[in-house]
């Protein structure tokens, strides 16, 4: 049988298909070749938060996100000239709109009927709110550290590379801060590994309130940090990490009735039109942290003090 023939399985009416779609546990909405909703069930009612009388004979945009409408139009118009059913879970994701403004995370099976005489497509959209949090969830979960709710290094190399190709095609200036804390296994030893983390967590709270909401602020080891800042000169990126090196230096840690206190040495690097890779500019940022940490520890050092001590082995 030929495939077209496998298209329009159904011919009905809007009286005798009604009672059928209102039955079903998930919206229904059917729209013409106009982009019209020439039919709708009660759970769309719900779904979409207009009685089903406003939504019929409604364009198809009103429920489609504003900035969609476009993309979606020429989606609705390329299905009716090539009607290909659709099956829910072909991994593309979609979106509703509430009457309220509320995007709703959807997913849609379609196809087409013969609807009072006219051919229609036919779409079965089912709420996956939950699903899509979970999955979210779950990618959060495989990119951030469980300590201190940075990012890990696996989500830092997929940024800054991202940010180099943002560089090599906008020339806009990206920099980096690494660091790490000085004698972090005193800490360890003389107070325990419980005050290590203390100093850990309440490092990354301060200095997450120092940051913009585009910056990245990543744990790439034990007690080893980055933090990516798209689209910042190297000068502005040497003065966040000052600011951190002096706000770390006067924190006080406590654990069980004992203060104590940290430092950290930082490096700090930006894109240059010769790096070839993000791995460049991490390189430069580790040659750098390597000059602090010989200078005595407790600064901030950049990528133009490179030339001040030999490298590392």
């Amino acid at each position: 049988m030929p495939a077209e023939k496998n298209v329009d399985r159904l011919t009905t009416t809007s009286s005798s298909l009604l009672p059928l779609l209102d039955a079903l546990p998930d919206a229904v909405v059917i729209v013409d070749t106009d982009h019209r909703i020439a039919l709708a069930n009660s759970r769309a009612e719900e779904m979409f938060g207009h009685p089903v009388d406003t939504l019929k004979g409604s364009d198809l945009s009103m429920i489609i996100p504003a900035l969609h409408r476009g993309t979606h139009w020429q989606r609705v118009s390329h299905y009716f000239r090539n009607p290909t059913p659709r099956p829910m879970g072909a991994n593309k994701k979609f979106c509703g709109v509430h009457a309220d403004g509320t995007e709703i995370p959807v997913d849609i099976m379609i196809n087409t009927i013969i609807l009072d005489g006219v051919r229609v497509a036919m779409a079965v959209v089912r709420d996956v709110s939950y699903q899509r949090e979970l999955e979210e969830r779950l990618i959060r979960e495989s990119l951030t550290d469980g300590m201190t709710g940075f990012f890990n290094r696996k989500h830092f190399n997929n940024q800054l590379k991202a940010d180099h190709s943002h560089f090599m095609r906008s020339g806009l200036p990206s920099s980096v801060i690494m660091f790490d804390f000085d004698s972090f296994k005193s800490i360890n030893d003389k107070y325990g590994h419980a005050a290590g983390d203390i100093v850990l967590i309440d490092s990354a709270t301060m200095i997450e309130g120092e940051l913009r909401p585009s910056d990245v602020a990543c744990r790439i080891g034990g007690e080893e940090f980055a933090i990516i800042l798209p689209d910042t000169p190297i000068k502005n990126a040497m003065a966040l990490a000052e600011r951190i090196r002096t706000k770390i230096e006067g924190m006080e840690f406590r654990l069980e009735g004992t203060d104590f206190h940290a430092t950290v040495t930082l490096s700090v690097a930006s894109f240059l039109p010769s790096d070839t890779s993000y791995e460049s500019l991490v390189r430069r940022a580790d040659k750098a942290l390597y000059v602090g940490k010989a200078a005595g520890r407790n600064c901030v050092a950049t990528q133009e003090s490179l030339a001040e001590v030999p490298e590392p082995e």
